[in-house]
């Protein structure tokens, strides 16, 4: 085998190309990945922050004992309806649906103790 460089530089070019596509792609899966992860961590926290707030401003009402059996409370990327309904003397159940505005839905089912006067159960069907 002669050692020159005659049909040498072409087959080196090609491979190492091949080499910096194959990490661009690899990085640009994962900045893709990320973005995706993020989006979704972002809905989670806000259906949370949603549920959160309307859970307390139920249990104010609750507390006062001015909740109508069925209403909702509407934010800036969604709203949360709620139906109330009594067990037992001592005991209410209130349901909660989350829509937000991604299409996504979420229901919670809530037991509220009025001799205690706390929640008292927090069941998500997700």
């Amino acid at each position: 085998m002669k050692n020159n460089e005659k049909g040498f530089t072409y087959p080196l070019s090609l491979c190492m190309l091949t080499f910096f596509a194959l990490f661009f792609l690899i990085g640009i899966e994962q900045y893709v990945a990320e973005k995706r992860f993020y989006k979704e961590t972002e809905t989670i926290l806000v259906g949370e922050y949603y549920m959160l707030a309307a859970v307390k401003e139920t249990e104010k009402l609750l507390m006062n004992g001015q909740l109508p059996p069925s209403g909702r409370f509407i934010y800036t990327n969604g709203e949360i309806a709620y139906q109330r309904k009594v067990l037992s003397t001592a005991l209410d159940e209130v349901m909660f649906t989350l829509k937000l505005s991604s299409m996504e839905q979420w229901i919670a089912l809530a037991h509220y103790d009025k001799v205690q006067k706390k929640w008292v159960k927090w069941i998500e069907k997700n």
